[in-house]
């Protein structure tokens, strides 16, 4: 075919697609109008002017009563886009991953007046709820007691076994790798349980001595501070909240904790001399903290102009690059400052397991505060962020780029996990000030905050500004030299 054959072609198959999307918004506006059969011809047009305009299918599934029909639309409607959605969904609900009981209002709505939820649609997060006044009260809804004394066991780090105070008996836990515990995020965000979090205090009373004790929101394990038993805690907001699906087991003890906190105090050559010596506390609490964990493939629509031909001439050009993202990680609690997170590392999710309750005897664990959509929403902020950045090098490689934009984003294949990841947690105290220090449960790097002493602070400047004189003397006689010349 010639040159201007192909531009011929080009021009008749982009005419269908822009009338095949108008048509798409006059078949929405007939529906909305309750004219099914007269939405029923426009949105068929549409499908058939392009076979690829996923809404087209989509919103021909809610013309129809027909459970069959409404199940082929929307095959078509996802084998046209993978990540529409709303598509998606609505395949969950006729085919029961999704139950219409369990929907937040608004897309309970959209499920009964159509087959599947408004297109476009996103899950609203809700207000922030006021917590109750009083502490919720809690059962026990396991205990981790020695068969053979009766004693307390505690998950042993390294040895990966519970083991017993009194009598010495171990108990080898399972590890079993956590690969395919992985959630599909569309059918879970339109739900009622994704946008829910922990939110109330809770009463602990131990079963082995009686005393009773108050732990922080959302708390499911606890060790008593009275004879030290270890107890799974259940509240009735457990019931709506998201199980953990993996968890990382703690690997170092509070020991080896203990002696990295006193090197990593005395490593900074800006804190006063002796911190380590100096420092008062110190002492580390272990707990596992609470991350959503999101997989996903972003395709990123953008538009940019490219230098193009020997002349370098700037084209405007639109393109779109596909990016992975796996293991992307976002704080599931508001208990501890990001900031400080990040500085103990990564952790290594290659070694995920499979989440037992096991794992939890004699270490405290969490609950999420910030909810699974929250949590989504944050997410693909940070992605966005992150692809802008990238797309610069990969939207047109080997040549030069100028004023590129991410026009719109399309996510699929968005998938989830609620993750248990072990945080020491400590303060100590140095001149009647109070400074916070947190632990990899898993590497042992230490990240905090550490006083300055103001005395190397100021020698330090005064030194930059001696080495600063000579040169700018020197540069000034230069430049008075060169103007007499």
């Amino acid at each position: 075919m010639s040159a201007e054959g192909t531009e011929s072609t080009d021009r008749e198959g982009q005419h269908r697609r822009e009338s095949a999307k108008e048509l798409v918004q006059h078949g929405r506006q007939a529906l909305k109008a309750g004219e099914r059969f007269r939405a029923r011809q426009l949105l068929a047009q549409a499908a058939d002017y392009d076979r690829d305009n996923s809404d087209a299918w989509l919103w021909l599934s809610a013309t129809t009563d027909d459970p069959e029909e409404q199940k082929q639309f929307l095959e078509w409607a996802v084998a046209a886009s993978p990540g529409n959605a709303a598509a998606r969904r609505g395949l969950a609900l006729l085919t029961g991953k999704i139950k219409r009981e369990d929907l937040v209002p608004d897309e309970a709505a959209a499920a009964a007046t159509f087959s599947a939820p408004v297109p476009g649609s996103t899950p609203s997060v809700p207000s922030e709820p006021s917590a109750p006044s009083e502490p919720a009260q809690t059962s026990v809804s396991r205990t981790f007691d020695c068969p053979q004394c009766g004693g307390r066991m505690r998950f042993e780090p390294g040895r990966q076994d519970l083991h017993c105070d009194n009598c010495g008996y171990a108990q080898p836990v399972e590890v079993l790798p956590a690969a395919g515990s992985e959630k599909v995020l569309d059918y879970t965000l339109p739900t009622k349980q994704a946008q829910l979090w922990a939110e109330a205090e809770r009463v602990f009373k131990c079963e082995q001595c009686g005393a009773s004790s108050v732990l922080p929101p959302g708390q499911t394990s606890s060790t008593c501070p009275f004879c030290g038993s270890a107890a799974l805690v259940a509240a009735e907001e457990d019931a709506q909240l998201i199980p953990p699906q993996a968890i990382i087991p703690i690997q170092q003890t509070p020991d080896t904790i203990g002696r990295r906190v006193r090197a990593w105090l005395g490593r900074d050559p800006f804190a006063p001399d002796n911190l380590s010596k100096l420092a008062r506390g110190g002492k580390l609490a272990p707990v596992y903290v609470p991350f959503w964990c999101f997989n996903l493939t972003l395709t990123a629509m953008w538009r940019g102009q490219i230098a193009a031909g020997p002349n370098r001439r700037w084209v405007w050009e639109d393109g779109e690059t596909t990016m992975f993202y796996t293991g992307f990680l976002q704080l599931g609690s508001h208990a501890l400052p990001a900031d400080l997170l990040r500085g103990i590392g990564s952790f290594d999710l290659e070694k995920l397991a499979l989440y037992k309750p096991e794992f939890l005897a004699g270490w405290p664990a969490g609950a999420y505060d910030v909810s699974l959509a929250q949590a989504s929403l944050d997410m693909r902020a940070a992605v966005v962020a992150d692809a802008s950045k990238k797309l610069w090098k990969q939207a047109a490689p080997g040549k030069a780029v100028a004023e590129l934009q991410l026009v719109r984003p399309e996510y699929s294949g968005q998938t989830y996990q609620l993750l248990l990841l072990p945080v020491y947690v400590g303060s100590y105290d140095f001149k009647g000030k109070t400074y916070r220090v947190l632990a990899n449960g898993q590497t042992g790097q230490v990240a905090g905050d550490r006083p300055v002493d103001s005395v190397k602070l100021t020698l330090l400047i005064l030194l930059m500004l001696a080495a600063l004189v000579p040169l700018a003397i020197g540069a000034y006689l230069w430049l008075q030299l060169s103007l007499l010349r």
